[in-house]
Formats: C-alpha cells, sequence, structure tokens
C-alpha cells in the first residue's frame, strides 16, 4: 500500500453507528431551542410579577436581573430561529422575526428605564456597595445593547428570509 492510498482510504464507522441526517439534527436543535427560550421566558415573567413600577430599587434590580435572563432566551431564539431558516419554515420565521422585534423594543424599554434609575442608585450608594451598584450598571448596559442590536438584526434577517428578500 502507498502512502497515497493511506491518506485517502476511508475510515470506517463502527458497526451500528449512523450519522443523523441534517433534517433530524436541525429539528433537535429547534426542539431544544423551544425548551430553552420557554424556561427563560419563565425567568423573565417572573421577575416582573409582581410589577413593583416606581420603586427605584425594584426597577434597578429587574432591569439587572432581566439583562442577566437574556442569554438563555437568546440561545433559545437561535436554534428555533435557526430551525426554520434550515428548513424553510415561513411562518415560522415570520413569527421568530416578529417576537425578535417585540423583544429588541422591550430590551430598549428597559435599558431606559435603568437608566432613570441609575443616578439614585450610585448616590444611594458608597464604598464596596457602590463598586458592585457600577459594575451591575456597566454589565446592564452592555447586555441590553448587545441583545437588544442583535434581537434588531436577526429580526430584520428572519423577516427577509421569510419573504425571500435575502438569502440564507
Amino acid at each position: 500500500m502507498t502512502e497515497r492510498s493511506v491518506l485517502v482510504q476511508e475510515r470506517r464507522r463502527p458497526a451500528g453507528v449512523r450519522p443523523a441526517s441534517a433534517d433530524t439534527a436541525w429539528k433537535w436543535v429547534g426542539w431544544f431551542g423551544l425548551v430553552l427560550a420557554l424556561a427563560g421566558l419563565t425567568d423573565l415573567v417572573l421577575l416582573w410579577v409582581p410589577m413593583r413600577l416606581g420603586l427605584p430599587e425594584w426597577e434597578f434590580a429587574t432591569a439587572v436581573s432581566t439583562t442577566s435572563a437574556l442569554p438563555l432566551v437568546s440561545i433559545g431564539a437561535a436554534g428555533i430561529l435557526a430551525f426554520a431558516a434550515s428548513h424553510g419554515i415561513r411562518w415560522l420565521l415570520w413569527v421568530v422575526g416578529v417576537l425578535l422585534a417585540v423583544a429588541a423594543v422591550v430590551v430598549a424599554g428597559v435599558l431606559l428605564l435603568f437608566l432613570t434609575d441609575v443616578p439614585l442608585a450610585w448616590n444611594a450608594s458608597a464604598g464596596a456597595a457602590r463598586v458592585g451598584i457600577v459594575k451591575a450598571s456597566v454589565k446592564t448596559g452592555a447586555l441590553a445593547l448587545l441583545f437588544g442590536s442583535v434581537y434588531a438584526v436577526a429580526a430584520v434577517w428572519s423577516i427577509r428570509l421569510a419573504t425571500g428578500k435575502a438569502e440564507g
């Protein structure tokens, strides 16, 4: 056997092991995405209920917790979006696109509410507590801008894909 024939020799899989089809794999991504999105949404709803708008401490803490909960929802949304895009399911692309657009607006609203409470929180804290408040403020602002932006961009892409105006 020459070196060349060894390089192109097909690797054998163990008996009984077959790779899943891409369709099946994307369906699992979609299902896990749905579970993750629902779990994250449950967390978010529980953060806001009961609503205590007008109490700066509650608003500040809820905004910080809300932005910290966005990664789980986002991973779920990304899974659903990937499934819908891979299968060309227009109605689901529309639904995900609209929900992501709504999420972008909600995150912007949470950020605006949060920004009204930041000066109060900074002025009401000192020492080590103030360092924690400043760190929470920076993290919340950064996460809101990052996730809000990606939600908006993904919403536009999803809707454009659903209408046939974007390439996959």
